[in-house]
């Protein structure tokens, strides 16, 4: 009898094969078991994982203008976000593909009234001054549509767009030209996004044909949305890449660093500076939870590494820090004070980052940040976009997750164990209070910001009016 093939656990690669071979309910209803059992974990995992799902909704959701669109992403992210409460990648994922269908459905709108037949039509009404130009030729900022039809105050970052320049003949003949569009609104221009034979947005180039609307303009609303869904796929592929290229500015010749348990971002960073610096590299293994990862990490042990979940493409250990030339000192959590006061610089990765600049990471970051800010030890924190949320912590233990205690003290010990009013207690993350971090490293421009200056950054990402999605969910 032949040997049965081995059986796949459960996680990101099979939930790719149930997503292109079963319907989309059933794939959303597998990927909320999957988070909620946490067979698939990690900021990262999560991101792809609800990248791809909301991808595939999108382009099988029926009567795709913005407003079906919204109501159905707001449908499935929030289910998402209650299956993984403790993984805010899946909201901050949610919440950028919002911003792509609010963004791309006021540049229809735009193209809307510019293609619309009275547009332009009155030579007169034309040929007047840019002060005399009435509010309706404004242009909105994003957001601001949305805005005044919920019949709210239109959001801080709205801003007016300058209008039509318009040229008129003197000299006693009387003529006036028709309007000439302004440089500052060429992109929103007609025959740039549907007039032009090289446009991007033509059959020529092999994109969907644009949808005639109700308003009578033609929407190229769903291909333009696809389009940015997987542009943040590949964002999120090039994000640790993109952060490393600032390595060699952050850390020079003959510096120490220290880093704290197992990150492929803070990896690939330091693999980046080794390969024009010598640096020594403390490394704190980060016990319980993440040191056989921390010892896989320095000796580049696959098998370790990937033994309790699956790895995405282009996540491998193949390279370990050692190889590289780079002198790593393996040390345990209690000697992080003692050996704090010998570094230049400390580096870590986030689990996740709020917009006042407080992060989630790996238990036991909070005391090496408090080690640090004892030795006056500056501390970088490294950060993908999808990172990046704009919510506050009103409540940090809602953020928290623990795992198996037995860790921390076993069963075995039952005298140990009996004495313990609550029971041994083994978290996952560390909840760090805004203000204890002095850089952030972003895969955005700028890539090194300060925390004063992140709520910046977190902003530019989002459109106030999904920050609370479950608000936005009531009123729909």
């Amino acid at each position: 009898m032949a040997p049965s093939a081995p059986s796949i656990s459960p996680g990101f690669a099979t939930f790719q094969t149930h997503l292109s071979t079963e319907p989309l309910e059933s794939s959303i209803e597998y990927l909320v078991s999957l988070l909620k059992r946490r067979q698939i974990k990690g900021s990262k995992r999560c991101a792809v994982a609800t990248t791809i799902l909301l991808l595939r909704t999108v382009e099988l959701t029926k009567q795709a203008d913005s407003a079906r669109l919204i109501q159905r992403v707001t449908e499935v992210g929030l289910q998402l976000i209650d299956a993984a409460p403790h993984e805010p990648a899946v909201g901050n994922i949610v919440r950028r593909v919002l911003g792509i269908i609010r963004d791309e459905d006021e540049d229809d709108q735009a193209a809307s009234r510019l293609n619309s037949p009275g547009y332009g039509s009155d030579p007169a009404s034309e040929a007047v001054t840019p002060l005399e130009q009435p509010s309706s030729r404004m242009i909105p900022h994003s957001g601001t549509l949305s805005a005044f039809a919920a019949g709210t105050s239109p959001s801080p970052r709205v801003t007016s767009a300058r209008p039509a320049l318009t040229t008129t003949l003197t000299g006693g003949q009387g003529l006036t030209r028709p309007a000439v569009t302004s440089m500052f609104s060429i992109i929103s221009h007609p025959t740039m996004r549907f007039g032009g034979i090289d446009s991007p947005h033509s059959n020529r180039s092999g994109t969907a044909t644009p949808q005639m609307t109700s308003s009578g303009h033609l929407s190229n609303l769903r291909p333009e949305v696809i389009k940015g869904i997987k542009e943040i796929v590949d964002e999120i592929s090039a994000a640790d890449d993109e952060i490393s290229a600032a390595a060699l500015e952050q850390i020079h010749p003959h510096e120490t660093i220290l880093t704290y348990s197992s990150s492929l971002t803070v990896q690939r960073f330091l693999l980046k500076a080794a390969s024009k610096r010598k640096f020594t590299l403390i490394h704190v293994e980060a016990y319980p939870n993440n040191h056989n990862k921390t010892h896989a990490q320095i000796m580049g042990n696959q098998e370790i590494s990937s033994q309790d979940e699956d790895n995405l493409p282009n996540d491998s250990f193949s390279k370990p820090l050692t190889s590289a030339g780079i002198q790593v000192i393996l040390v345990p959590d209690s000697a992080i004070f003692a050996v704090m006061s010998r570094a230049n610089k400390v580096i870590l990765d986030a689990h996740a980052v709020l917009t006042n600049g407080a992060i989630v990471a790996t238990a036991g970051t909070k005391s090496v940040i408090k080690a640090a800010q004892f030795h006056r030890v500056p501390v970088l924190v490294l950060a993908a976009t999808f990172k990046l949320s704009p919510v506050h912590a009103y409540d940090p233990y809602t953020l928290m997750e623990y795992t198996d205690a037995n860790k921390v003290v076993p069963y075995q010990d039952e005298e140990l164990r009996s004495g313990l009013v609550q029971g041994p207690r083994n978290p996952l993350f560390d909840f760090v209070e805004p203000g204890q971090v002095d850089l952030f490293v972003t895969n955005q421009v700028p890539a090194v910001v300060s925390s004063g200056y992140l709520y910046r950054v977190v902003r530019d990402q989002y459109h106030d009016e999904d920050v609370d999605l479950r608000q936005h969910h009531h009123v729909e």
